[in-house]
């Protein structure tokens, strides 16, 4: 049911922006009523020759949400002259998506426009393009119009995802990623990634062909989840596995501790992980079936063991690669040694001891791979069994809601209530930690040009 859906959003400033007392250049937003739930994320580009990007990714964040609502109520029309068949826009990506292009569209338009306005009603100050490189000056003060490119200042990413009674859809255009979790808990990115997007050179809203940058995704499955994160986020882990780790702990805590905690973890969390991790802006959009999710919970669990047994896995293994480094190493002294006739400097008893210790630790490594590998198999097959027990509840839930039953509680209450159930089985919130330091400041991909 679309009235199990609420969104969300949160933005923080970057960390390294905060030393370097720059503004907050990301930008997010959410909607929600009784037709659909739209999230969107918008970051600005780091590099000085945008002076109003913090501006141009609000305006791309309410341009996207005003323009999706419109399109969403065309979809639900009953008027034959205006409205967007349904079947129409679920074969869209056969025909290379002509509906939501014209979605982008006007987007676009509506960004354009209100930067027009901007422009006309503040123009450019010499405080503003103080740090601005004389090329992009040229094209910021040209006096003919047709040369003027005032839009380049504004320029930002963008990332929208909606959730409807009878489809959903996401739109992108830059870098950032969506990650979708569906009825089964699969977490996936079902937006296409743009192979432009590049260290910190990507694609942008303000570029000339930015209609043509746009990627898209429709479906008539409903997820169970969705978040849609500026690159402040997944560039602060370093593989997909982890992020998805970071989503899992956001998605148990809102079952588990209820909406407003949820809320207030992220509120929270985000001034950290921009410390720990990307030191960029973190924007986070996200949209939530309270009831999918809180039945998704045994899953969650299983997942997040397996992620810790993958990651002690591969911890195991390193241990093991450097010991086989080191008994290589001891074996050539050794042998040096012993064709010396004992005489070389290097190897000796000493070494052939430590060389046993070696092979003793190896084997206890062998051993504990071997049995954290089982243990991963009989996780799996874990995960298996109770996705399948999920899928089978989710039909006996679907086909009770075709018949007669008792009226869906507040959503707030129903995820209090159902969540209260699981408190005994984790207490304690779930810890949130960024990976990996990676660099900040994006620019357009035809600046790189």
């Amino acid at each position: 049911m679309i009235d199990d859906y609420i969104a969300f959003s949160a933005t923080e400033v970057g960390y390294n922006h905060v030393k370097s007392d720059k503004v907050c250049e990301d930008a997010s937003g959410f909607y929600d009523d009784e037709q659909m739930h739209i999230c969107v994320v918008a970051d600005g580009h780091g590099s000085d020759n945008y002076p109003r990007t913090d501006r141009g990714s609000k305006m791309a964040v309410d341009s996207a949400i005003k323009r999706t609502i419109d399109f969403v109520k065309t979809t639900y029309s009953e008027d034959p002259t205006t409205s967007i068949g349904i079947e129409e826009l679920l074969e869209d990506e056969k025909h290379g998506f002509p509906i939501l292009l014209q979605l982008a569209k006007s987007i676009l338009m509506d960004w354009h426009e209100s930067v027009e306005s901007d422009y006309r009603s503040a123009p450019f100050t010499d405080d503003e393009l103080t740090k601005v490189s004389e090329k992009y000056k040229a094209r910021y003060l040209a006096k003919n119009e047709e040369d003027r490119t005032v839009e380049k200042a504004y320029g930002c990413t963008l990332i929208l995802f909606a959730v409807t009674s009878r489809y959903s859809f996401g739109l992108q255009i830059g870098d950032g990623k969506c990650v979708m979790i569906d009825k089964n808990g699969a977490f996936s990115e079902p937006i296409p990634w743009d192979e432009n997007c590049q260290l910190n050179v990507t694609t942008s809203i303000c570029d000339s062909d930015s209609i043509e940058e746009f990627r898209f995704f429709v479906t008539d499955k409903a997820p169970a989840a969705i978040f849609c994160g500026s690159d402040g986020i997944d560039d602060s882990y370093a593989a997909s596995e982890e992020l998805y780790a970071l989503y899992r702990s956001i998605l148990k805590i809102f079952i588990e501790h209820g909406l407003d905690v949820g809320r207030s973890e992220i509120v929270e969390y985000l001034p950290l992980l921009t410390k720990k991790g990307s030191g960029d802006d973190v924007s986070i959009g996200m949209i939530l079936n309270t009831k999918e999710t809180v039945a998704l919970l045994p899953v969650f669990n299983i997942q997040a063991d397996l992620f810790a047994l993958y990651e002690k896995g591969k911890e195991k293994k390193q241990q093991l690669a450097a010991n086989i480094e080191k008994d290589n190493a001891l074996s050539m002294r050794i042998r040096n040694w012993l064709d010396s006739g004992h005489k070389s400097r290097e190897g000796g008893t000493d070494d052939v001891y430590k060389l046993n210790d070696l092979r003793i630790s190896r084997e206890d490594l062998e051993n504990e791979i071997k049995l954290i590998e089982t243990q991963i198999r009989e996780l799996e097959e874990k995960l298996d069994e109770k996705a399948e027990e999920v899928n089978v509840l989710e039909s006996d839930v679907e086909q009770d809601e075709d018949g007669e039953s008792e009226p869906d509680q507040d959503t707030e209450e129903s995820v209090k209530d159902v969540s209260s159930n699981n408190m005994g089985q984790e207490n304690e919130k779930q810890e949130l930690q960024p990976i990996e330091d990676s660099d900040e400041g994006s620019i357009s991909n035809e600046e790189e040009a």
